[in-house]
Formats: structure tokens, sequence, C-alpha cells
């Protein structure tokens, strides 16, 4: 299903949170494209960034941060659809 942005993130939080999952929401933190969500459990940290199916797009600020992420190690992604969320987080 085709969901914007904001309902995208709300259905994936919700789902993560019947997980267990610790969810924070990562605004104004006073750097540029730093992921939507970072999840946390059993000493995992996921940070999610959401984007709408076919019209969203990484700023290069976002794909920076992600990359970034990654290098340290950390689970650092861009979630397009619900299923792909579940499959990040089972």
């Amino acid at each position: 299903m085709n969901r914007p942005e904001k309902e995208l993130e709300t259905a994936c939080t919700r789902y993560a949170r019947e997980k267990g999952y610790i969810a924070i929401k990562l605004e104004d933190t006073g750097h540029n494209g730093i992921p939507d969500r970072l999840y946390l459990k059993d000493g995992k940290a996921i940070f999610v960034e959401f984007k709408t199916l076919g019209r969203g797009r990484l700023s290069l600020f976002q794909s920076h941060w992600l990359k970034q992420l990654e290098k340290e190690q950390f689970t650092a992604r861009t979630v397009w659809t619900i299923e792909e969320f579940k499959e990040l987080i089972p």
C-alpha cells in the first residue's frame, strides 16, 4: 500500500511497539538529515528514514547520515513500505 510518509511512520512505530521496541522520534537534533526514528530493543539500535513510495527521495544529508551510521555498524535503513519494516523488525 502506498502510504504518505507520516502514515507509514505511524503504522511502523505502532508495529514496533507491539513487538516490544522503544521508539524514539529524532527531531530537531541540530543535524540536518538525521533519520526519522530510532528503535531500540535487546541491545540493538535501528535507525529508520521513512519515505513515500514512488515520490520520496533521500536528500544528500539523509544519504550521508545513513551511510555514516552503517559505517559505525548500526542498522540504518530507508523504509518505503510496512512490509520492508516488518522484515527489518521481525
